[in-house]
């Protein structure tokens, strides 16, 4: 097979055998200067090929999904399948590790501070989060033991979100539920409720 090339938008190469196109890479695709115009490729030299050209087209989407936020590398990878890049996927992404593009602890520390910081998720929902995102264990474990959760923030939360809610029975068990959804235990949610109690009867003496 005599394989040549075929300049197409942008960046773009159109790599043809025998004339009749096969696939498509970026301009800097580096086996495009180890490969000469009109030179013959065998089975295995085209299996290589394709299969670096797979990898070359699965690193550069993971790496526009990235330049948008930080994913963990199962994340990424499930994003990679549906987008129908399957072949390759992995080999991108162990690339992206080794740059250092990809980094699971990283991403792990940071999405937990975000969902604590933003959503006022408690540590056991933060570990929901992080094992649905595919996160290691030991990873997670590490994590959670670096939050901390001044006990006035769900004092707060449930003044800001759920005060309303407290004037009743049957709100009451709604805040509660609610924030056991979001990650906190029992014990601090029954703590809390409690401070509100009393800071409530603080108030009315006012």
């Amino acid at each position: 097979m005599k394989i040549s090339f075929k300049q197409g938008r942008g960046n773009k190469v159109h790599i043809l055998l025998d004339g009749e196109y096969k696939m498509t890479v970026d301009g800097d695709f580096p086996l495009l200067a180890s490969v000469r115009e009109g030179s013959e490729i065998g089975e295995e030299e085209l299996e290589f090929l394709e299969n670096e050209v797979n990898v070359r087209r699965a690193f550069n989407k993971a790496s526009d999904l990235l330049s948008r936020r930080d994913h963990s590398e199962k994340e990424l990878l499930l994003k990679l399948r549906q987008k129908g890049f399957s072949e390759g996927a992995e080999a991108a992404i162990e690339k992206l590790r080794d740059y250092g593009y990809v980094d699971d602890e990283r991403f792990a520390f940071s999405y937990a501070s975000e969902l604590q910081r933003l959503k006022h998720f408690g540590k056991k929902r933060i570990e929901q989060e992080l094992f649905k995102k595919g996160v290691d264990r030991s990873i997670i474990s590490d994590v959670l033991d670096s939050l901390e959760f001044d006990e006035n923030e769900l004092y707060d939360l449930i003044m800001k979100k759920y005060y309303r809610n407290l004037s009743t029975e049957k709100g009451v068990q709604k805040t509660i539920n609610a924030l056991v959804r979001a990650g906190y235990g029992f014990g601090e949610i029954k703590a809390a409720l409690s401070l509100v109690a009393e800071n409530e009867g603080e108030i009315s003496d006012e």
